[in-house]
């Protein structure tokens, strides 16, 4: 008895260690936040841009400069996982005496040029004893395909001339028949009087307003249906939830800290000072972290920009579970599906 009771206990301490350490798991998933930088810069000499990524101990970089190009990497902790060390190419060349250790059956080109000398001596002495063999067997038998072949020509019985004149005949006959069907079904074509075609032209015109008609009606009984959704109390609960997750998960993502400068000068004054009073109209958006000055005498543009910010998934995520729970969220969803 006190055996099992061990073993239990032992299994209990064994389930708690992997419930507390998937809890810790899913603590660090949703209070650890996801940090991210983006910062660029761009004069007349250099264009650059940054970005990084990275969270827990994963980071992710991606690079661009206007000389080396576009680069990017993952790193664990301080290490490079991705894309890993490049191999450094292997010398293809090597020279003959590490040839011959590396292989004892290797021969030098002046011993290969030797050999096969001797073997094409040895070739060329057998193919005129076998030439001469076959000149005198293929006389022989040359003689006897001849007057085989002259008893054939005299057996073979000569085709008619004629019959071949009689196929062509046939042919242009058929030729010409299937000519005059052709010309007979244009011409009956356009006889068809005027007063077919617009008929014709009537019936089509009558299927494509049943066909807009139709689809006129589809639509305005789906608009009955989503008007009809949309009046449900449920449905207005959900919808007013679910903006309220959206606003927040956009307040999640702004960034924290934010940077800029900007140097515009365009073709003119006069085009700059309209841009100027374009963008004023954005002010309020950008106002707090970019400065804009502009240049009224040279063309230009330059500037840089740093953001930095963080991502806490718990703000978003468990407003969604609250949502998802919720049974004004199930009853809209099924709604959905009849419209």
């Amino acid at each position: 008895m006190t055996i099992f009771l061990a073993i239990l206990k032992v299994i209990g301490i064994i389930l708690l260690v992997i419930l507390g350490l998937i809890l810790l798991i899913l603590a660090l998933v949703l209070f650890t936040p996801i940090s991210y930088r983006l910062s660029a810069n761009h004069n007349e000499e250099n264009t650059a841009a940054k970005a990084k990524i990275g969270f827990l101990i994963i980071r992710g970089i991606v690079e661009y400069n206007k000389g080396s190009g576009l680069d990017y990497a993952v790193k664990l902790l301080c290490f490079k996982i991705y894309p890993g060390k490049e191999k450094p190419e292997e010398d293809a060349d090597f020279e003959e005496g590490d040839v011959l250790d590396m292989n004892p059956d290797y021969k030098s080109d002046d011993e290969e040029a030797e050999t096969s000398n001797d073997a094409e001596a040895e070739i060329s002495v057998n193919d005129e004893t076998e030439e001469t063999d076959a000149q005198e067997t293929s006389n022989d038998s040359s003689a006897e395909i001849i007057a085989i072949n002259e008893a054939e020509d005299t057996d073979i019985i000569e085709t008619p001339k004629n019959s071949s004149n009689d196929i062509n005949i046939i042919d242009e006959t058929e030729i010409t028949e299937s000519e005059e069907i052709q010309e007979i079904d244009e011409i009956e074509k356009e006889k068809v009087p005027l007063s077919e075609k617009i008929d014709e032209g009537l019936d089509k015109l009558d299927n494509k307003l049943t066909e807009l008609d139709n689809k006129k009606n589809d639509l305005t009984t789906k608009y009955d249906h989503v008007m009809q959704f949309l009046d449900k109390e449920y449905v207005r609960r959900t919808i007013t939830r679910a903006l309220k997750v959206l606003k927040r998960f956009f307040g999640t993502i702004k960034p924290k800290k934010s940077k800029g400068y900007l140097r515009m000068g365009l073709n003119s004054s006069a085009d700059t000072g309209m841009m100027l009073g374009k963008m004023s109209s954005f002010y309020p958006l950008y106002g707090k972290w970019l400065t804009v000055e502009p240049d009224f005498y040279n063309k230009v543009i330059e500037g840089d920009i740093d953001i930095k910010g963080r991502i806490y998934i718990f703000r978003f995520v468990f407003p969604v579970l609250r949502i998802l729970i919720s049974r004004d969220f199930w009853k809209t969803y099924k709604l959905s599906k009849k419209i």
